[in-house]
């Protein structure tokens, strides 16, 4: 049986707020799955990769509808994908891929009526690292 000590392991289930700011982050996981309104959507779990918030997790979705596609372009854009004519995208291809990402809190009502905290990514709330080479969003 293995010896255990958890006296100096962090609490990995921290999904406190981190503060409003732009910070450099890596897309860590993608998980497909669709809107109620049948559109494909991908889940980004995005890792924090420097500073005081190192290692803490940020999440957004990749939605393709009509409506968001210049988000999913920015998007593509700013992890150094071309975006200048027809991509063939795929979940991988975003996996490990950094960008600066813009998050600001959020309260919200959580389903037994108490007041929570949360962040959000800004609709326009990503851009290219600076030095990488990038291609232009539009």
């Amino acid at each position: 049986m293995p010896r255990v000590d958890f006296t100096n392991i962090n609490d990995i289930n921290d999904f406190s707020p981190i503060p409003d700011g732009e910070y450099l982050a890596r897309v860590v996981d993608v998980e497909t799955d669709s809107t109620r309104s049948g559109d494909e959507m991908w889940k980004l779990r995005l890792q924090v990769e420097g500073g005081e918030h190192a290692g803490r997790l940020l999440f957004d979705n990749m939605i393709f509808s009509p409506k968001a596609m210049p988000r999913v372009k920015l998007m593509c854009a700013s992890f150094g994908l071309d975006v200048s004519g027809v991509l063939d995208l795929a979940p991988t291809m975003l996996l490990q891929k950094q960008a600066l990402v813009s998050v600001y809190q959020e309260s919200y009502e959580d389903d037994r009526g108490q007041q929570k905290v949360t962040n959000r990514v800004a609709y326009d709330g990503y851009s290219a690292v600076p030095g990488h080479d990038a291609p232009p969003p539009f």
